[in-house]
């Protein structure tokens, strides 16, 4: 029995499964980006209104959506229920057209690509951008598209610093004698959210911080990697889970002989307002975000042919009371808590619950595709410990 012919929609079929299975996989802003950007270009001469034009235009504007996937699900999902909804009617006057199987098929916002071939005279501009993205996906495990910051070394401002050596990395940590603070969003914070309030009264006993984020080069000298897509040594490491951070520790404690660790909420946020020294700012060091952080309005918003775009060396923003960089932007830091709602109560050193291996664990300081508000250092959110992202990173405590 002879093989029937591939046409040219089972062609295309055929490349999209291959390609969307890759988009999938990563979480590289650039190659999703870029992406998008070939798949409109193939779509240009399609009339007003084609729905897959639409759906891209809407992804582009969602900037925090974007650096979850998780939440472009949820909106390609919404979508869908839309799109179903108003196409019943159209469904029942066309019995030419067969309903699809929606059972069978995967969610996801690329899923809609699915639906992006019409008819024929569009095969040609379709396998070009697929072939293009091919290509992106592939090239991303070779080289990095993002900005590159002067590999310069950090400003070190603070006076009372100890600085570690391993296998040729220098990095190091700051003091940050002990005290008590409000926790929490307070008048002088601005915006509240529910999940920073009430407000608790917290005493710390004194402890080490990172001065910066722990940076590619750091994480290549203890343990032996780099993420998929390399920065430079200075960028802060990226694209690390929970679990990850608690490995690299393991690992950087066997090397050095120290005890460190993913600061405790409270000790990331009395460090983030400058500790003993705090002058009672919105964010890391000042009221005015853009001296003191890469967040989506000085490096996201900028769009992806610009240096801006993306993360940036450490210590390229002004520090804080205390001498800490990043504290506020460039990307999220991993907290060792457990998540939970404040409770208003006094306390003294306190951690988070963490006897459940599923609890969220506490994210802090905003990253450079989140917008202002997100870089306050009330401000808090919550990720699974195996959860990564190209905006999440760590620092160091002790």
């Amino acid at each position: 029995m002879t093989q029937e012919p591939y046409t040219n929609e089972q062609t295309i079929s055929t490349l999209k499964e291959s390609v969307l299975q890759q988009v999938e996989n990563t979480n590289d802003p650039s190659v999703l980006t870029r992406c998008l950007e070939m798949l409109e270009a193939a779509q240009k001469r399609r009339e007003e209104g084609d729905e897959i034009v639409r759906e891209m235009a809407v992804m582009g504007q969602l900037r925090n959506s974007t650096s979850d996937k998780q939440q472009l699900v949820s909106h390609s999902l919404a979508s869908k229920v839309e799109k179903d909804r108003l196409q019943e009617d159209s469904d029942a006057a066309d019995a030419d057209e067969p309903a699809a199987d929606d059972s069978k098929r995967k969610f996801s916002p690329y899923a809609l690509l699915h639906d992006t071939v019409s008819n024929h005279r569009q095969v040609v501009g379709v396998l070009t951008a697929i072939a293009v993205c091919a290509v992106i996906v592939l090239a991303s495990k070779y080289f990095h598209w993002s900005s590159n910051d002067d590999e310069k070394e950090v400003t070190t401002v603070a006076t009372k610093i100890e600085t570690i050596e391993v296998n040729g990395y220098r990095f190091n940590m700051v003091h940050v004698d002990g005290g008590t603070f409000t926790m929490g969003a307070t008048v002088r914070d601005g915006e509240q959210d529910n999940d920073e309030l009430p407000v608790q009264q917290v005493t710390l006993s004194s402890y080490s911080i990172g001065e910066t984020e722990v940076t590619q080069g750091l994480w290549k000298a203890v343990m032996g990697y780099l993420p998929a897509t390399f920065d430079g040594d200075n960028h802060p490491m990226k694209s690390i889970s929970w679990d990850d951070c608690q490995e690299f520790i393991a690992q950087l404690n066997k090397l050095t002989g120290h005890k460190f660790r993913l600061p405790t909420e409270a000790q990331w946020e009395f460090a983030a307002r400058g500790g003993n020294q705090s002058k009672n700012y919105k964010y890391a060091g000042s009221n005015n975000i853009d001296e003191v952080a890469w967040y989506s309005g000085n490096a996201w918003d900028m769009g992806k042919e610009s240096p801006a775009f993306g993360n940036h060396a450490v210590g390229t923003r002004k520090p804080n009371e205390l001498g800490l960089y990043d504290m506020s932007g460039n990307v999220w830091e991993w907290c060792q808590d457990c998540y939970e709602h404040y409770d208003g109560k006094p306390k003294k050193d306190p951690v988070g619950p963490l006897d459940s291996k599923n609890s969220y664990r506490v994210n802090r300081g905003g990253s450079w595709d989140y917008i202002a508000e997100s870089a306050r250092s009330c401000n808090r959110r919550n990720r699974t410990p195996d959860f990564r992202n190209f905006n999440l990173g760590m620092r160091l405590a002790e």
